[in-house]
């Protein structure tokens, strides 16, 4: 019994690498056509991080993994301490680059963040050049390779070369700095910006006075102006979006694209009354990344991020509601304690109000709950979940494909008696230390198929 596919997981990303003399090796790969870059990293059993590099032109084969002489984390390293490769001579269509990895262990998770750095024609490193996904959760299969998400190199070569007369480094000093990730670490910059067009994008820097974010596809893109996305406590996240996202569509015509965003649209309304600071993922009918969600909401550091959903296909008719809220896990064996409780909250609220609705006939499954989700791989099944740092929960109100709960969904009653509910949950779990309730222990097992790997950009200013 499987529900509704949500989206890619099987990438995940990860790495990690010890700083070490410099000893190039080359990738001899031909450059015709713009090149683009990704970084491969696999678990070791002895809990060793091993990574590598890969190199392809657009539409070809990725190369062999190309192996730095100094490539591996050992599971002692350092939190929160950025630590270097050792260099790789790469070929690109501007010519022959020193590139190496920079990875480090955030506080909290067991998670590595990874990123490359390109040497500028001064001598000094540039600032980390960060994939869309590029962290690898906790509880990561073991001997398996990760990828990450690709970076083209008009992204890594602009953004190299941005600081042009920046003072030298010595070698030494250059291992004893930390590499700046987000807008979060970076002095005058904002986490995220909400750009002109009203587009929620997270920070990564900033190049020639204007600032560098990454757009809901995953690129790099540089916006003029936008307002700071700031202080936020909660992160709404309304699912898929855009042409070739539109998720289940009900008997009636609904899509649950849009019903997600009308629903999100009135939690921040609601949340905003309660003053209660609030962000979202999407605030429009476009495509977003399930990874540039993930960073965003982490990149606003809030202290929760709900993912709204709406369920398919239909199962078994009856008379209550078959909300479904998944959290997020410690380990395979144990669910993550915050991440339980924000689920908890928000399955006793919405279950409650939405069985007001007497005449609905209800599709649910009976291990419908608060429960997990784990790929048969190892780890949290969807990208929602596994992907955030911050404690993260999907909600799955109901069943978006059975016609009686469709006509439901589009009515403005189920919009604000969902949102007031969903308000409820959250407040209480910033303010109190209810627990919630509804919690089925055993996990389910799934492995979602992968979501469309189309995305269009839309215009941010």
């Amino acid at each position: 019994m499987h529900v509704k596919r949500i989206g890619r997981l099987r990438v995940w990303l990860a790495s990690v690498v010890a700083v070490a003399a410099v000893l190039a090796t080359s990738l001899v790969v031909a450059a015709q056509a713009e090149p683009q870059l990704r970084i491969q990293a696999q678990v070791l059993s002895s809990g060793r991080i091993e990574v590598a590099l890969q190199q392809r032109l657009d539409g070809g084969e990725w190369s062999d993994r190309l192996l730095p002489t100094r490539r591996f984390l050992p599971p002692s390293a350092p939190v929160d301490r950025w630590v270097q490769s050792t260099p790789l001579e790469v070929q690109t269509a501007a010519g022959t680059v020193e590139m190496r990895i920079t990875a480090r262990r955030p506080t909290g998770g067991g998670r590595i963040e990874v990123g490359l750095q390109q040497r500028r024609p001064d001598g000094s490193w540039s600032e980390a050049i960060l994939p869309a996904l590029r962290v690898v959760p906790a509880g990561a299969p073991v001997g398996r390779w990760l990828a990450s998400s690709p970076l083209h190199e008009p992204v890594f070569r602009e953004q190299a070369t941005a600081a042009d007369g920046a003072a030298v480094e010595s070698e030494a000093a250059a291992d004893k700095t930390a590499v700046q990730s987000d807008g979060a670490d970076l002095p005058g910059l904002p986490r995220a910006l909400l750009t002109p067009t009203g587009v929620p994008v997270a920070v990564i820097g900033s190049a020639g006075g204007n600032y560098l974010v990454r757009t809901p596809c995953g690129n790099a893109a540089e916006v003029s102006s936008g307002d700071p996305i700031d202080g936020m406590r909660v992160v709404l996240d309304p699912g898929h979006g855009g042409p070739f996202e539109v998720g289940a569509v009900g008997p009636n015509g609904l899509a649950e694209d849009e019903l997600n965003l009308t629903l999100s649209r009135a939690i921040l309304a609601e949340l905003a009354r309660r003053g209660i600071p609030t962000a979202t993922t999407r605030t429009g009918d476009y495509g977003t990344l399930l990874s540039v969600r993930a960073a965003l909401a982490d990149a606003v550091g809030a202290d929760a991020l709900i993912s709204l959903h709406h369920n398919g296909p239909t199962q078994t008719l009856g008379a209550s509601p078959g909300t479904e809220v998944y959290v997020q896990s410690t380990d395979d064996a144990t669910p993550r304690s915050d991440s339980a409780r924000l689920g908890g909250l928000l399955y006793e609220e919405i279950t409650t109000s939405l069985s007001m609705f007497a005449d609905v006939s209800w599709s649910r499954l009976p291990d419908a709950g608060v429960l997990r989700v784990l790929s048969p791989y190892g780890g949290d099944a969807y990208g929602m979940i596994a992907r955030p740092a911050i404690p993260a929960v999907l909600v799955e109100y109901g069943y978006l494909s059975n016609a009686s709960e469709a006509e439901l969904f589009a009515t403005d009653d189920y919009i604000a008696i969902a949102a007031v509910a969903t308000a409820n949950a959250i407040e209480d779990y910033l303010n109190t230390d209810r627990p919630g309730s509804g919690f089925i222990e055993q996990p389910r097992r799934f492995d979602p198929a992968g979501a469309p790997s189309r995305c269009a950009e839309v215009r941010l200013e």
